[in-house]
């Protein structure tokens, strides 16, 4: 893909909102599908927004007819679109799974198309000069820690999956009267960035990565330590078919390509994250993926 759709990409994952792909050039790799002029709506999370648009620009090398549009958001605020706005996405991307189960619960996700790629660790993140203390879950308990803020942990991956760790360390019930819950994860986020929180839970990557630490001085926050893998569930992307699309043959066509061998390997190197290290090979996702810290099958 050109240096310059590569720079517009970044800007728009920094605005959100609704974007299209379509063919580079006039030619096609592949044969032009009998569905001229469709186009294919689907919810795309901050994190995984450039791996995802690698995927689309092949799509679209091989549909030109295909356009793509993108909801770019946080994973709530795209849920409780699916759930709220009269016009849905055809597909949703959950970085996490939970907010995937959540609208398969409410019957608006089809459980037989939901697949699960990458994974995911989760950390405790704390101001820069760590004002709490904290250097191991355990630190949550310290008194200088008066405030952590959480996403809602109904529906956000990330804090759902940092509570069920808590309970398994035996941390929670201690910890929850200094719960703050915020509307989402990026206003979770600032709680730290100015001060109203001693931690925050995130995934790794979102937004802060292990890798650009160093960088973090511009944010004024610090990783302190992730949670142990054994206390929570594999926290993956996991993306299905809405069930009010009327385009399921195209939905189902697209999501068998973004799960394909060669785009999952794409992805893998264009910032898709797998900390914990699984194949990369698409997996189910259902309620027993979520129950505890239990391997993905086929991982």
């Amino acid at each position: 893909m050109r240096t310059a759709l590569v720079l517009v990409l970044l800007v728009l994952v920094i605005v959100g909102g609704v974007f299209a792909w379509r063919a580079q050039t006039g030619a096609t790799t592949g044969p032009v599908a009998e569905r001229p002029g469709e186009s294919l709506y689907v919810a795309v999370p901050m994190g995984l927004f450039v791996a995802f648009a690698k995927v689309a620009d092949e799509f679209a090398q091989i549909h030109p007819e295909v356009e793509i549009l993108t909801m770019v958001d946080t994973p709530e605020t795209m849920a409780q679109a699916i759930q709220e706005n009269e016009e849905k996405p055809d597909i949703f991307i959950s970085p996490g799974g939970h907010e995937a189960t959540v609208l398969r619960e409410e019957g608006l996700l089809d459980p037989d198309t939901m697949v699960a790629f990458g994974s995911y660790e989760v950390a405790i993140l704390v101001p820069r000069d760590n004002p709490g203390n904290v250097h191991d879950p355990a630190d949550l308990l310290n008194p200088d820690v008066e405030v952590i803020s959480f996403s809602p942990p109904d529906l956000t991956a990330a804090s759902h999956a940092a509570r069920q760790a808590l309970r398994n360390m035996g941390l929670w019930q201690k910890a929850e009267p200094k719960v703050e819950v915020t509307g989402c994860c990026n206003e979770s986020f600032q709680w730290i960035v100015d001060g109203r929180a001693q931690v925050n839970v995130q995934f790794l990557g979102c937004p802060l990565d292990p890798k650009t630490a160093e960088m973090s001085d511009k944010t004024k926050v610090a990783i302190a330590c992730t949670f142990p893998r054994d206390t929570y569930y594999i926290p993956r992307n996991v993306a299905g078919i809405v069930t009010t699309t009327r385009k399921r043959a195209l939905a189902q066509e697209f999501l068998d390509f973004l799960t394909s061998p060669e785009m999952l390997l794409l992805m893998s190197q264009s910032k898709m994250r797998n900390d914990q290290e699984l194949p990369l090979t698409p997996g189910p996702w259902g309620p027993e993926q979520e129950a505890g810290p239990v391997k993905v099958a086929g991982s």
